[in-house]
């Protein structure tokens, strides 16, 4: 059984204005020591996608994002840079909990700069020079390399000035979704280049952070707005905490999944903390105790003719598994499972929900029975009032 909870994480990276995928080159070698595997994209209209065809607007590049990511197995963490933000945040609203967490770096809002015409017009059209590249750049960094300055410039000099006005007129608009609160639930982790006179802490502070349920802040040094080139180690560094957090979180689930394929007490064992909790729409009370509980799961993981972990939504210690399974000869049934974590990553608490009324009513006849010396009958009876 193989769900997008059992597989690694991937990180997905998305560029901003003028860049192209090999931006992040030297991000992704950082998460290569970290075993910690990453994917770069191209913009349509620039890096080596500069030959396809408009239109260049928000809209599009997300739509085209989540099309690629549809060919990625598995769960995914998106990195957005600058414009890329915008983008990465329109994508995972729409991919819901495949997307594990958003790295927002020097994120333009989503609801857009709203530059003037005359502060806009400079970005909609630069200077088209090499040299006039690199001040650009310049002018916004702190510490920018040599090499990569000049190769940069030289990428976005290929960019069609047409796809450059309607790329800098796209995140200066930006997107009606960005004037409420994010579509996307998740965690959010918001890194900003210390010295960034364009995304100033102000903008963060008032017009991106607010709108995430659940987003933190934090500060790379040495870095103006592309700290991803200035300080790659540093940003590197940031993605694979994400990652390790947004692992740990999951560990309960995987564990739980893992259980249910083995369908023995040692498998649930595994997973469970000492005094771990269970509640069950099929139980009249709580049962609580590791070998009690082992033994309940083991039980009825039994019965199941398949189970299929179909979705799941992480909030913070707490995780949310959609099942459906078949049992006792092919009945059909759907339920929702809540985990708990501990400290130590270990399931602490457990919620179970079965339906139709019919689950309930044959896991607690058929399977009650069988757990006599595990539970009292008391734990399948029902008293009116209680």
């Amino acid at each position: 059984m193989s769900t997008p909870a059992t597989q690694p994480q991937k990180v997905v990276l998305v560029h901003g204005y003028m860049d192209d995928g090999e931006i992040w080159a030297n991000v992704r070698a950082g998460l290569e020591e970290r075993s910690i595997a990453s994917l770069a994209l191209s913009l349509a209209g620039m890096g080596d996608r500069t030959d396809d065809a408009g239109p260049y607007t928000l809209d599009r590049w997300a739509d085209d994002l989540e099309s690629q990511l549809k060919g990625v197995e598995g769960p995914v963490i998106l990195v957005g840079h600058s414009m890329g933000s915008q983008i990465a945040e329109l994508a995972a609203a729409r991919l819901g909990d495949r997307v594990r967490a958003l790295v927002l770096i020097n994120p333009i809002p989503l609801a857009g700069t709203q530059l003037p015409a005359e502060q806009i017009a400079p970005f909609q059209q630069p200077d088209l020079s090499l040299e006039g590249q690199k001040g650009f750049r310049r002018s916004l960094s702190t510490t920018f390399p040599d090499a990569e300055l000049d190769r940069l410039s030289a990428v976005a000099l290929n960019v069609a000035p047409t796809t450059i006005a309607a790329t800098a007129t796209a995140w200066n608009d930006g997107h009606p979704d960005g004037r409420g609160p994010s579509g996307y639930r998740g965690p959010v982790t918001i890194l900003r280049g210390a010295n960034d006179p364009f995304v100033t802490t102000e903008i963060v502070s008032s017009y991106v952070a607010p709108r995430f349920e659940h987003a933190t802040e934090a500060s790379i040094p040495d870095a103006g707005h592309w700290p991803h080139v200035e300080n790659p180690a540093a940003v590197a560094a940031k993605i694979a905490d994400t990652v390790t957090t947004e692992s740990a979180n999951e560990r309960p689930a995987q564990a739980w999944q893992s259980a249910f394929e083995q369908k023995s007490e040692e498998g649930f064992a595994a997973a469970l903390a000492l005094d771990v909790r269970l509640e069950a729409s099929a139980l009249a009370k709580p049962v609580q105790g590791k070998d009690k509980i082992k033994a309940v799961m083991a039980a009825v993981s039994g019965v199941y003719e398949s189970l299929e972990f179909v979705h799941q939504v992480q909030d913070g210690e707490r995780t949310y598994l959609e099942w459906r399974a078949a049992a006792f000869g092919g009945f059909a049934m759907k339920g929702i499972t809540i985990l708990k974590r501990d400290e130590a990553g270990l399931i602490a608490e457990i919620a179970i929900h079965h339906r139709p009324l019919g689950a309930v009513m044959q896991i607690a006849s058929k399977v009650g029975p069988t757990l006599a010396g595990v539970l009292t009958p008391d734990y399948f009876t029902y008293t009116e009032g209680k």
